[in-house]
């Protein structure tokens, strides 16, 4: 069966993208090569959450059908999620030969890797592509004839929070899965013995003490789930508890044509946790972990906003009007006061107000909205580089800027991209954010979370069949709190009253030592220092001779000094020391209520090896200093998770272009240049060798680092596992979560802990999961989701990646990231139609907007418009500045047709100054009694009218007037 395309667009070829199976190449004639694929037998994924980690085993396992002939070389390209870090890489061969990777320079790994196959071995690598970081290829070299091959990839991931459901949020792409479709090749048929189709999913969840699991569920696909147990512990016939549970898809098996999303809501996961963790087996090497899903009030400001908005062919059918349902909620929720604007964009762009954006009032946010009305998919490609650049740079230098991207596309150089937003946003000293929503069921969440990152905002993704209102104005929000840039980490330590302390005055003992993570940038290279890192002295140097008859001008002198790893590759470069303290990321991103942040710290060996107390997380504001101190749990157990999760971190970070080493010092240096400035033409080389000296140190696969297995002789799988973990053989025997490397144990507190720091070794200990209720079974089989957004999008015309009639679908031009639109003042012109932008495939494209007159008030669309939900109706009839009109709609939408002031008045005794007030009091009512279930999606609509009727009221001269509370109260009565 074909699976796993990414889609068209990504890899070239509309009609079946790329497939995600192992392959090899056969020449059919001199000029054309076939790809075969080989039969596969089995796909399960199997997933142990714990917190807000996780740890994913992939494993497919194919066959030979050929009894005769040997493989030379399969190919398997796959798909991972953004910011994953892949720390296994096993090939097992009919179960008794196993080849296992082991993380080295990619250079040198494709180097070993192709010495094995040349002697004849099985060997295998694994890479990730160097434009897309969330893409994977393995290659597997000399496989037997009538081989079974069973690869397994294991992978750490930290989880989102799902901020339409304040829970975490677990993605798996499809793109391993069975997809139909063409295939771009031959599926040979698999041997005579049975094979099973589709894909075999199971997820255990345990979430740490005084944190019960209240729900688990996926709005993408059918599910059973039990609570009170794992499926590993169900096994086992371990205890019963609140906070564990399993989900299995409800079928078994299936076929899946999108992601597939598993939501985890749970009590006080968001509170502040710090854990520590020891290396076990690199000596006094320890890192530290800081999460939390932050809570704090500060008044918000009033920015300038751009939506940056996706027509493409793509968007067609429910995503462009899921995406002009959302639009109308950000329009509506947007304070009075700031200034705003609306770019379209796809082969070519343009924006609502061609002269930059513009004050929020009664006419603009008509054009706005009349601008959505008439929003289509059918700008052609997706070219986002140019859309974005121009927002930045007409925006107003005094006025903080939040961008908000809106999208369902990929593009396939996105360091690119990354590169330019890095660079803007430094440019305004922070006064850039850049907020992303992913849309579809096949976005590229490498793009959405990375240009979120650079932006310093965040990312959410929304499938096809899930509601966005809840995460559009949860995005809102966040871009409406004040611009802080300073956050810093500093880590206190106990007092040392071991008997090595006792020599210390005692009048020492009154200090604590705090470590900062700046203290870490001035670091002095190895070219200025000798091998023990003391100071090169400064004795007089022998002259070499320029004439010496004993010199071999055939022979290259050897440098003593030259960095020999990575085969040499780096001998050019000066030695860069590791950081005492290496933060990731190294600038904290901002804080944003209902959104995870963690932060890492790699503690060298060359740190105090005293015991962390507690991290401080210190910041300024306009309002005053903020401050979090939180206690930190040391894991007593060893391990390498959370290590392997803070190096794929940094390295991510010198991925897309920022990360410590930007911002480090030579503190020899008498003018303190920064090492990018200094070092201008090797900065980039010092970047790749630090990224590949986290992966080789830390085991963890990057663009600069490969994952190489070569076959081990006489040993089964068993006996390599064995070795590996160096368990007996009588340990980790069918208990999955064994293998997690956050093995349990009790955990030390400094000082005293709150009740939801951990008590285990690992990440979360024995001790968290005590007995509870029997678990509760229920099954989800009924069709997931609830419709994008409302029954007009559910009734609206959906192709795969339909394009407009005036464009060619995912086509795109000759430029590689499209032209800059002519439009007219408000877009609604004609400028466009000359637009011819910039692709990736070459497809030429030409795009039309429709001329309107945005003063003819007859103007109608020419399509019949479904009946709006309430919560769009209401959205439709509110005013810019939060209030409603009282009139017979208004009053039809709330069911309250017969109504009218003076029977309000005289039925629940409350007069208002104006019939407008009442209007929009009574709304308020309406919303807390009839919509509370969508009270996220209308917070920042309520606010708004709040404020309004408060200014209202406190400009009225009349007596005996009510608060707003008890108003909307007394009106709640009449609902």
């Amino acid at each position: 069966m074909p699976f796993g395309s990414r889609g068209p667009g990504m890899y070239g070829n509309a009609s079946h993208g790329h497939v995600t199976g192992l392959y090899y190449t056969e020449a059919v004639n001199e000029w054309h090569l076939q790809r075969r694929y080989l039969p596969q037998l089995e796909l399960s994924v199997y997933t142990h959450i714990v917190g807000s980690s996780s740890r994913t085993t992939l494993t497919q396992t194919f066959v030979n059908p050929s009894a005769e002939k040997s493989i030379p070389e399969l190919r398997y390209t796959f798909p991972l999620y953004d910011g994953v870090s892949v720390v296994g890489f096993v090939c097992t061969m009919n179960e008794d030969r196993v080849i296992r990777g082991v993380v080295k320079e990619r250079s040198e790994a494709r180097k070993e890797y192709q010495e094995a196959v040349d002697r004849g071995e099985t060997a295998g690598l694994l890479e990730q592509l160097p434009n897309a970081s969330d893409v994977f290829t393995t290659t597997v070299g000399n496989v037997p004839a009538g081989a079974s091959l069973k690869v397994e990839i294991t992978y750490l991931g930290e989880l989102k929070n799902d901020a339409g459901v304040d829970g975490i949020r677990y993605t798996i792409p499809t793109f391993v899965a069975p997809r139909y479709g063409d295939f771009p090749g031959t599926l040979l048929d698999a041997p005579q013995a049975v094979t099973k189709t589709g894909i075999q999913i199971t997820v255990d969840v345990e979430t740490p003490h005084g944190s019960n699991i209240k729900s688990v569920q996926s709005p993408s696909h059918p599910i059973s789930v039990t609570i009170g147990n794992t499926s590993s512990g169900a096994a086992a016939g371990t205890d019963m508890s609140l906070q564990k549970a399993s989900a299995t898809l409800a079928l078994g098996t299936a076929e899946l044509a999108q992601d597939f999303i598993l939501q985890v809501v749970a009590t006080n996961t968001g509170n502040p946790i710090a854990l520590l963790e020891t290396h076990p087996n690199i000596p006094q090497q320890r890192v530290l972990m800081a999460t939390l899903v932050p809570k704090f009030n500060l008044p918000s400001s009033r920015p300038e906003i751009v939506f940056v908005c996706d027509r493409s062919g793509s968007m067609s059918g429910t995503r462009i009007e899921g995406l002009k349902s959302a639009l109308r909620i950000f329009l509506k929720s947007i304070p009075v006061g700031a200034k705003f604007n609306i770019c379209s964009f796809g082969s070519t762009h343009e924006f609502l107000f061609r002269d930059g954006s513009r004050s929020y009032d009664q006419e603009s946010l008509r054009l706005a909205m009349e601008y959505v009305n008439w929003m289509s998919a059918d700008f052609g490609g997706t070219e986002m580089y140019q859309p974005l650049e121009a927002a930045f740079e007409k925006r107003y230098k005094d006025m903080d800027l939040e961008v908000f991207l809106l999208t369902d596309g990929e593009i396939w150089d996105q360091e690119q991209l990354f590169t330019m937003i890095n660079e803007k946003v430094s440019e305004s000293q922070g006064a850039i954010r850049l907020f992303s929503l992913g849309i579809g069921n096949d976005v590229s969440h490498a793009l959405i979370e990375g240009v979120a990152r650079a932006g310093n905002g965040f990312a959410q993704s929304v499938t096809d069949d899930e509601k966005m209102n809840a995460k559009v104005v949860r995005m809102l929000k966040a871009g409406l709190t004040p611009h802080i840039k300073d956050y810093t980490l500093e880590i206190k330590y106990d007092k040392d009253y071991d008997a090595g302390a006792k020599a210390i005055d005692e009048e020492m003992n009154d200090f604590e030592i705090v470590e900062k993570v700046i203290d870490s940038l001035a670091i002095r290279l190895a070219e200025d220092k000798t091998s023990d890192g003391e100071a090169k002295p400064t004795e007089p140097v022998k002259p070499i001779s320029l004439f010496d008859i004993s010199a071999d001008l055939d022979t290259e002198m050897p440098d003593a000094d030259a960095d020999t790893s990575s085969g040499g590759k780096f001998s050019h470069v000066p030695s860069v020391p590791e950081p005492k303290i290496l933060q990731a990321p190294f600038t904290i991103p901002p804080l944003y209520p209902f959104i995870r942040t963690t932060v890492y710290l790699l503690l060298s060996p060359g740190t105090t090896q005293k015991i962390p107390r507690s991290v401080v997380l210190r910041a300024t504001s306009a309002h005053g200093p903020l401050e979090l101190e939180i206690p930190v749990a040391m894991l007593e157990e060893k391990g390498q998770t959370i290590h392997q999760l803070a190096a794929r971190k940094a390295v991510q970070e010198l991925e897309e272009g920022r990360g410590w080493i930007h911002h480090a010092k030579d503190s020899n240096d008498r003018e303190q240049r920064l090492l990018k400035d200094k070092y201008e033409g090797r900065f980039s080389d010092m970047v790749e060798r630090e990224a590949v000296r986290l992966g080789v140190t830390f085991q963890v696969g990057s663009k600069w680092c490969s994952y190489v297995a070569v076959e081990e002789k006489d040993r089964t799988e068993h006996e390599v596992n064995q070795r590996a973990s160096g368990t007996s053989s009588d340990e980790s025997v069918d208990r999955p979560e064994s293998h997690f490397v956050m093995k349990r144990s009790r955990a030390r507190v400094y000082p005293s802990s709150p009740a939801t720091s951990p008590a285990g070794g690992g990440l979360f200990g024995a001790q968290l999961f005590g007995a509870q209720p029997e678990a509760v079974s229920y099954s989800l089989a009924s069709a997931p989701g609830s419709g994008l957004l409302s029954k007009a999008a559910q009734m609206a015309t959906t192709t795969a990646f339909g394009a407009a009639a005036t464009s060619q679908g995912f086509g795109a031009a000759t430029r590689a990231f499209g032209a800059t639109s002519n439009s007219s003042d408000t877009a609604f012109g004609n400028a466009a139609s000359n637009g011819s932008g910039g692709g990736l495939f070459g497809v030429s494209v030409l795009h039309s907007a429709p001329v309107i007159d945005l003063a003819d008030e007859s103007a109608e669309l020419q399509t019949e418009t479904p009946p709006l939900e309430p919560l769009e109706a209401l959205v439709s009839l509110q005013l810019f500045d939060g209030s409603w009109s009282w009139s017979e709609k208004l009053l039809e939408v709330l069911g309250q047709s017969q109504l009218t002031e003076k029977k309000v008045e005289e039925r629940y005794g409350v007069p208002m100054p104006n019939i407008n007030m009442l209007a929009t009091a009574l709304v308020l009512a309406y919303l807390e009694v009839k919509l509370v279930e969508e009270r996220d999606e209308w917070e920042m609509l309520a606010d708004k009218a709040r404020e309004w009727l408060r200014g209202e009221l406190a400009k009225s001269s009349e007596k005996g007037l009510l608060s707003v509370e008890e108003y909307v109260e007394k009106l709640k009565e009449s609902l």
